[in-house]
């Protein structure tokens, strides 16, 4: 049986090779842009990222059964042909899902020292999945104030859209979708501002779900770390935005290893390994992987472990310099950062 992986994948190659079960497998490694169809289509497994597009044409007429993805998100994945084809797949879901809750305490903590952001403010944070769930935790530990919302939860933790109105700042949090029954594309527009109190957004999820425009028109705080047109972006929005950065919220150390041992966990299931083989397996990665000890006391705890600002700026500096097709080049420049990884939750 063949496996290719993509290199980016953190790790994988050292894991691979520690790891028993895997003797009698080929295993390849291909930078991400030679993932193609004339060098994959002969493979059993593959494992991807997210810059990789999932679909028809790199896969029709395959031997591909199981794909795996190190990523949260699914937008680069066609799974209506996956499933059409019969082939396996997985995604990484909540991976990186306390660096993005980094990021927006450490972006919270900017606002905060410029007295945008007053303790008397609420944060409403919309979407109340792997991500919004810990962020609510998180800022309930410091006694923020704070309220979730998503229409496709039933819980009694969470608001009414009209209490979300009543939010000076909004965290977003929630996939892009069209043809849902509560659409994301563009929720936080013009209409959505006429009513409510936000000075500020945060958006981590995607470029699509807040109105680019209705920002700046409004001028209002964005925070964004994506984009509509990514992976271009647009130039006076990137200057305008209070803090701007590469789609990068996810990008810890933390993030993309619990990427790379969720994949691998998935993919022992799929090969059907036994229970002694995963759990040996399990036991070589925890040992590869000692866990770090960091604590937060309070907003600036977080801001100390991920300076946002200058992130954003060095971004800003670039972006300037560099054509907007070389997007994934400045991904790739970002602050190397640990998880704040121990929470009290």
């Amino acid at each position: 049986m063949k496996i290719i992986a993509d290199m980016s994948v953190r790790d994988i190659d050292k894991l691979f090779g520690m790891l028993d079960g895997f003797d009698d497998f080929s295993i390849s490694y291909l930078e991400t842009n030679n993932i193609k169809h004339e060098s994959i289509y002969d493979a059993d497994i593959l494992l991807v990222r997210s810059q990789t597009l999932i679909n028809e044409k790199l896969l029709l007429s395959s031997n591909i059964k199981w794909i795996g993805s190190a990523t949260a998100g699914i937008d680069h994945i066609d799974t209506r042909f996956l499933e059409s084809k019969n082939i396996n797949w997985f995604n990484a879901q909540g991976c990186n899902a306390y660096s993005v809750c980094n990021y927006v305490l450490s972006s919270l903590y900017e606002l905060k020292k410029d007295k945008i952001y007053k303790d008397t403010d609420i944060l409403g944070i919309v979407g109340y999945g792997n991500i919004g769930k810990r962020l609510k935790s998180i800022l309930d530990n410091l006694n923020i104030k704070n309220i979730a919302y998503d229409p496709f939860v039933k819980s009694k933790r969470l608001s009414t859209i009209d209490e979300l109105l009543e939010a000076e700042i909004i965290s977003v949090h929630t996939p892009l979708t069209f043809d849902t029954k509560y659409p994301t594309y563009t929720m936080i527009n013009e209409s959505f501002f006429n009513k409510s109190k936000c000075h500020s957004i945060i958006n981590t999820s995607r470029g699509g779900i807040v109105s680019e425009s209705s920002v700046i028109d409004r001028k209002l705080n964005y925070i964004a770390d994506v984009w509509e047109d990514e992976p271009s972006a647009n130039n006076d929005l990137v200057s305008y935005c209070y803090i701007a950065t590469p789609h990068i919220a996810g990008h810890s150390f933390e993030g993309k290893v619990n990427g790379t041992i969720d994949i691998l966990r998935a993919l022992m299931s799929f090969l059907n390994f036994d229970e002694s083989t995963v759990n040996k397996n399990l036991k070589i990665i925890e040992d590869f992987y000692p866990p770090q000890k960091n604590y937060y006391g309070d907003l600036k705890d977080f801001n100390n472990n991920y300076d946002i600002s200058q992130e954003s700026k060095n971004f800003k500096d670039l972006f300037k310099k560099l054509p907007q097709n070389n997007f994934n080049k400045l991904r790739d420049r970002h602050a190397k950062r640990h998880d704040l990884s121990v929470y009290n939750i």
